[in-house]
């Protein structure tokens, strides 16, 4: 049972939707079984014997025989012949009433989702007086939103087609709201070929993907012909489509920027964080191509959208895009800030690793500050689940014990570091980069004098070496 997807949905779930399905299991609208409310019984007594951080994993006592015997069992101390159709059959209702639990439950956090539906029943009910003021209701409701993304659009044409229906069946020739149902579906279909758009350029840096948008190229004629000119939401996401395609192009660049602090307000988060990550990603392809001013644009944009907390998802900051905040800091010489920010965003990292990636990152702060006995300090007390972070980490160690000219704990470190890439052979070409790496380093701490002609043929080596990680500190090396 513990591989079902019934279980690995529950265990997957965050306690407050836990909660709600629990009490979902309890009303009519949702279960009318009792077998139902007592297998989910089961689930959560098993889940509560389980830590919150081995959620995920395989559980011991979620057996489909255990449960049945606890859902269908007359008495204590008897068992029931198990029949494992019934019991499939029970998992699959339950599963059902977690799917519409978690589909209402969305549903109902959008109030013009509510509205709107709330429209097409009474449309369905034939109650024509109150279909027409729920509509207007609803319209009025839509207008106050803040928000004016494709997802508003979407409402607004929806609401409008209503509205066209209405009049319709009223008058049997519609209403005077054609322009308007139209134009709410144009923005709309507007704002996502230009994010779907965005979306396979961001790809294509780094695979060979190719898909055909059938509005984009009709799209982008009527935004350049000024057609879209009024619309926040549209600009912004052309502005972002055009930087995208010419990258190099510093004005289009500049607008966008411009267009994400002037416009901000009319994006919900996810949207907002999107138009900054494609920022971010022209700026990435500027300073790949050694455009370095562009560290600075991608600083101001970290530090405009950490400001706005666009870069939270769920509450959370993910350690990818923290760590990469520092990086860009203290790359651009941002150190007191760099430190503030690892302080100020650590209660926003996942709880499981919090403390682990907040110490690695401080410890890659001070290894970047050239203070090697914090970091080594800090380095000495993380454990990194993945596999990437700690071939990362073992390579600062290698840099700081040969700085400090600890040849003994190096070579020591150089040995596990070694034994550790042997057993992680799914590494790919990064594994392929240490390996090679901890190669030239064992060359390196040998106390034999090399002659000018070894050092050079050395270094000729290093160069010719496909993958090697610290290259350049290797060649700076005597």
């Amino acid at each position: 049972m513990e591989s079902a997807i019934l279980t690995k949905i529950w265990l997957s779930l965050p306690d407050a939707q836990r909660r709600l399905i629990a009490k979902a299991v309890h009303s009519p609208l949702f279960n009318q079984r009792e077998e139902v409310a007592r297998l989910l019984e089961f689930i959560e007594k098993q889940a509560s014997q389980t830590p919150a951080k081995n959620r995920s994993r395989k559980t011991d006592g979620f057996t489909k025989e255990a449960a049945f015997q606890y859902v269908f069992a007359k008495k204590p101390q008897k068992t029931t012949v198990y029949d494992d159709g019934k019991m499939r059959h029970l998992m699959a209702y339950l599963l059902e009433v977690i799917r519409n639990c978690l589909a209402w439950q969305d549903w109902n956090s959008e109030p013009s989702n509510v509205n709107l539906h709330l429209c097409y029943a009474l449309k369905k009910s034939g109650v024509t007086e109150f279909w027409e003021k729920e509509l207007e209701r609803s319209k009025a409701a839509l207008a106050q939103s803040t928000f004016r993304h494709d997802g508003y659009y979407f409402q607004q044409f929806a609401l409008e087609q209503e509205i066209w229906e209405l009049g319709r069946q009223k008058h049997r020739s519609g209403i005077d709201n054609v322009e308007a149902l139209n134009s709410s579906f144009g923005v709309f279909v507007a704002v996502n070929s230009f994010r779907q758009g965005c979306s396979l350029l961001a790809q294509k840096s780094m695979s060979n993907v190719s898909a055909i948008i059938p509005y984009l190229q009709e799209t982008l004629r009527l935004a350049e012909q000024g057609y879209f000119r009024d619309n926040a939401a549209v600009e912004t996401w052309h502005a972002s489509y055009v930087a995208l395609t010419e990258p190099e192009n510093e004005a289009h660049f500049l607008r966008l920027k411009e267009l994400l602090a002037q416009n901000g307000e009319v994006f919900p988060n996810p949207d907002l964080r999107d138009l900054y990550i494609l920022a971010l990603n022209v700026c990435i392809r500027r300073i790949n191509a050694a455009d370095k001013k562009y560290m600075r644009e991608a600083f101001d944009l970290y530090r405009g959208g950490l400001a706005r907390r666009v870069f939270l998802e769920n509450g959370y900051l993910s350690k990818t895009t923290y760590r990469n905040v520092m990086n860009i800091a203290v790359g651009v010489g941002e150190w007191d800030w760099a430190f503030s920010y690892l302080q100020e965003f650590q209660p926003f990292l996942s709880p499981k690793d919090r403390e682990n990636i907040y110490r690695y990152n401080l410890a890659t702060y001070y290894f970047r500050k050239q203070e090697y006995n914090a970091a080594l300090e800090l380095l000495r007390h993380v454990e990194l689940r993945e596999m990437l972070e700690n071939f990362d980490a073992r390579r600062m160690m290698v840099r700081m014990y040969y700085e400090l000219g600890e040849f003994q704990a190096l070579e020591s470190l150089l040995d596990s570091f070694d034994i550790y890439l042997r057993r992680h052979r799914e590494g790919g070409y990064h594994r392929e980069m240490y390996r090679n790496f901890v190669r030239f380093m064992r060359k390196m701490v040998i106390p034999a004098k090399r002659s000018t002609a070894e050092q050079n043929k050395l270094k000729k080596e290093i160069t010719q070496t496909e993958y090697l990680a610290e290259r350049e500190w290797l060649l700076s090396l005597d």
